[in-house]
């Protein structure tokens, strides 16, 4: 049984005894995201980004199955598909992002969902590498931007195949053109669950990474439908 919480908020710099000002919020939902208050208006008017997409990946999760969430940033995908597959391992490299990861995770109670401060890559890209922020939500960090970054952050970046994860479902991967150097490193957890559905982000038409995802096992690479980045693996 999971703890339960609730949320205490004091002034920033007051006496931690000081408890004039206290502000106590309850959350009767079972389902909690804490998300970049910078898309407010978008959330409030629209719910979840990509809330479609999510309840069309229900699907493919499977209650004795795990799901990987890999470039998991607040935890919409995890959170909401937790409740369908048997566990959850969400990986998630920027600092802030993750601590708002990890807050959902624990305000909705889900104790099948695993939060990992690693970035996943190539074995060559294994030790600490420098994350490049590109906006104020989160959203859009990589390896490998070059332009209209805002600050960088180092991050420790290993390959999926370290954590010897087995009996994966499901993966999705969102990570900013570093998918094919993610895949690279996850060879031996794609063969051993022979093959998990991947719901992927590629922004233009990437060649070698389609390539490769053939060339390991995939039979195929389909458009997902109303998106116009997102593709997803077939096999025989």
């Amino acid at each position: 049984m999971s703890t339960k919480y609730f949320i205490m908020t004091k002034t920033p710099g007051s006496r931690t005894d000081d408890n004039a000002d206290n502000k106590i919020i309850f959350l009767n939902n079972e389902e909690t995201h804490v998300l970049p208050r910078i898309n407010l208006d978008y959330y409030a008017s629209s719910g979840l980004f990509e809330c479609q997409l999510i309840e069309w990946c229900k699907q493919f999760v499977q209650k004795d199955k795990v799901f990987l969430d890999i470039g998991a940033h607040s935890g919409t995908y995890s959170i909401s598909l937790s409740a369908h597959c048997q566990q959850v391992y969400s990986f998630e490299p920027q600092k802030m992002t993750y601590y708002s990861l990890c807050g959902g995770v624990a305000l909705s109670g889900k104790d099948n969902i695993t939060c990992l401060q690693y970035g996943l890559g190539s074995p060559e890209q294994v030790g600490q590498q420098t994350l490049k922020i590109v906006s104020h939500d989160g959203g859009g960090s990589s390896l490998h931007s070059t332009k209209g970054i805002l600050r960088e952050e180092s991050i420790e970046v290993r390959t999926l195949d370290s954590f010897h994860i087995e009996n994966v479902g499901f993966i999705k991967m969102d990570v900013e053109e570093n998918e094919l150097y993610v895949l690279k490193g996850a060879l031996k957890t794609l063969e051993t669950s022979e093959y998990p559905t991947i719901l992927f982000e590629s922004n233009y038409n990437n060649t070698e990474l389609f390539d490769f995802i053939r060339d390991i096992g995939y039979s195929g690479i389909i458009a997902v439908g109303g998106c116009n980045n997102m593709y997803l693996t077939t096999k025989n």
